[in-house]
Order: C-alpha cells, then structure tokens, then sequence
C-alpha cells in the first residue's frame, strides 16, 4: 500500500444506502471533503424524508430511492430519478459507472441488492452487519465464484482488515474486537429507561445499534460477521473491553506479535479508508492526542457471557440459528424503544423466540426473509402478553 499524492485524473461515482442514517451522513462527509475525487451518483433512505431531501438538494444526484412513492419528490427534483418499492433498491445497484456501494440500511432489506453487487463484481463498502449475519454462507460462495471483494466499514471490522493486510490467514492465532463496554459499564441499573440506554459514552450511533451496545448483543453480532469475514474459527475470536475507544482492533500472529489499528473514535476513518483503498491520503479528522490519555484500558470480557455464547452458537450451527437470533433481536429492541417491553426482555424474548423455532441447518436467501417474517411475528405475539 503507498500514499497517494498525485492528482485524480476523473470522478469516482458513489452510491450509498443509507444516507440520513449516523454512517451514510459520514460518508457524505467524506464526500464533500474529496469533492474534487467523488461524485455521488446515488442515494436510498427508508423514511427520513426531510433529510433526504436536503441531502439531494446538496449533492445533487443522477438517482435516488425511497420506500414509497412520492411524487412530490419528483416534481421537486426533477433531474433525479427515483427508485421505489421491493425491487427499487436492486434497480438503484444496477445503474452505470458506479465505483463504490456503500451498504449502510441496517436490516436485511438490502440483501437482495447485495448479492446482486457481488454477482457483478462491484467495490462494495459494507456497514450493514446484517448482511453477513444472516447470509454470511451465501455470500461467501458467492464471493468466490464471482472474485468479489468485500470492504468493511464497521470500526472494528475495518481495523481487523487493516491489521491482517500482508499476513498470511495461517499465522493468525487470535483475533480482538474491541467494545466500549456500553453505558451501563460499571453501574447496577436494575431497569433503565430509554433515554439511559441511549446514553452511549463513546459513539454516536443509530438507536438500534445503541440499544444492542448495552445489551452486548452488537458485539455478538459483529463476532459472528467477523467469522465470515476473515474464515476465523471461533475459538481464535476475542473481544476486549476497552472504554477509551482508541483500539478498533488487533490481530495476535503466530510468534506472539499483535498488530493494532489505533484511532479517535470517528466512522469517518473506516469510511476514509474504503473510499481511498488501496491507497491513503492525508485527512483532516482529530488525530490522537495521547497527552490526553494517560493509561489505556484492555479488559477480557466473559465468554461464558449470553451474548458471547449466543455468538459462538450461531457460528457453530449456521443455518436458520442467526437468522432468528437477528430477526428476534430487532423486533424485540424496535419494541423496547416504543415503550412496549422493558429493556431486560430484549434478551429474554430472543432467547425465547430462539428456543421455539424449527431450526434448519441450511437455508436459501428466500428462507431467509421469510424466517425474518416468522421470528418477528412471534416477537410481538410474546410481547402482547
């Protein structure tokens, strides 16, 4: 890898899904930053519509999706065609001249245009942990029978890439993924409200992924995506609890070395990263000031813990088992946010909805949406009651 110095001789087109949300809106950060290297060619948003909005009137691009259609939205911006609906998010992947597609809609509902950019090869950016979650399997296949790539965006993920650059998978003993620890790191909250739950110390991120953070079940989600990222057998996966946020990640090598990716706690890194992959430049995001920080804190967490062994379960039977594991979990935080359940049932619903389903060891992308819908559903039947 060199440091790229000279002057871009064209315009790289992005398309990101996920725009209104915490990582589409670094991403576009990072665009107006190398304005002069990036276009954005596309965008998709779900609902967020009067940031959508914005961000169309700012970047102006070619295409656009949301979920339902507005046709308000296309008299306003008339030189922007919208895409719609179940097949739209495809429809947007499959433009022209795309060099990058950033996957950022948390979810499975981007899946189908997934498999769809790695049949084609394209430079995917991927910030949807989901994704490999439940189809990790599939997509790997997929991947080399089409030489496909995938680029990490998720901090943790990201470092782990940068770490294993140049190393061959054979002397890797270990793998660190770092954790916050979440907000309720050293306290005893017998019953904590949504607003305390949402009171990450470290990240901003989605509710969604902050409500996961204290549950841990984030964590788990992202041991079970580094399987599948980087083919690491469970027993050399770690996660370490380090409150300072400044270590991403670590690779343990064969002689006892470690290599650690080091940064603030920005998604513009990662995102910065990917966008200038395989090459580096110079960028404006706050360096580390180790004068600010006088000791660094690296603790084991338990793997005997719920989320830990609920991670290595998913990984050892594959299948129909992380599928639930996701689906439940979703459904169960979306009903903890809305005042439905308390924060305590959101592991207790998940394990429940896990124990009752009828486990398949191997399942098809159709299977998939359609455990989603199964585990949901009984999610909110538990949740009446």
């Amino acid at each position: 890898m060199g440091v790229n110095n000279n002057k871009v001789l064209f315009m790289k087109n992005i398309i990101v899904l996920g725009s209104t949300g915490t990582v589409g809106k670094n991403v576009l950060e990072v665009v107006k930053e190398r304005a002069s290297e990036w276009k954005v060619l596309g965008i998709a948003c779900r609902n967020n519509k009067d940031m959508f909005a914005e961000q169309i009137q700012e970047f102006k691009p070619e295409f656009a999706y949301i979920q339902d259609i507005d046709n308000g939205y296309e008299n306003r911006f008339k030189s922007t065609k919208f895409f719609y609906g179940e097949d739209g998010l495809e429809e947007l992947v499959s433009v022209d001249n795309i060099d990058l597609v950033v996957y950022a809609i948390p979810g499975i509902s981007t899946l189908n245009a997934f498999i769809y950019s790695i049949k084609k090869g394209q430079k995917v950016g991927l910030a949807t942990k989901e994704i490999m979650v439940t189809a990790g399997p599939i997509v790997n296949e997929l991947i080399k029978k089409h030489n496909g790539e995938i680029l990490p965006i998720d901090s943790e993920h990201n470092a782990i890439f940068q770490a294993l650059m140049g190393e061959d998978e054979n002397n890797v003993s270990n793998i660190y993924l770092t954790a916050s620890g979440g907000p309720f790191r050293g306290k005893n909250i017998d019953n904590p409200t949504v607003e305390q739950v949402l009171s990450h110390p470290v990240w901003n991120m989605g509710k969604k992924i902050t409500v996961d953070s204290a549950t841990m079940f984030n964590k788990a989600f992202e041991l079970i995506e580094a399987h599948y990222l980087f083919s690491i057998s469970p027993e050399k996966l770690n996660v370490l609890i380090h409150p300072e946020a400044l270590i991403h990640g670590m690779v343990e090598l064969l002689d006892g070395t470690i290599k650690g990716i080091f940064s603030m706690p920005d998604m513009k890194y990662p995102i910065t990263f990917i966008m200038d992959y395989p090459n580096r430049q110079t960028s404006k995001w706050e360096k580390i000031d180790f004068n600010r920080f006088s000791s660094l804190t690296l603790e084991p967490a338990n793997r005997n813990a719920k989320w830990f062994s609920l991670a290595i379960e998913a990984i050892e039977k594959k299948g129909s088992f992380p599928v639930v594991f996701n689906s439940a979990n979703e459904e169960a935080v979306e009903g903890f946010l809305k005042g439905k359940i308390q924060f305590k049932d959101i592991i207790s619903i998940t394990e429940q909805v896990l124990s009752t389903h009828s486990y398949k060891e191997n399942v098809t992308i159709k299977e998939i949406f359609e455990i989603d819908i199964w585990a949901k559903n009984k999610v909110n039947k538990l949740m009446e009651k």
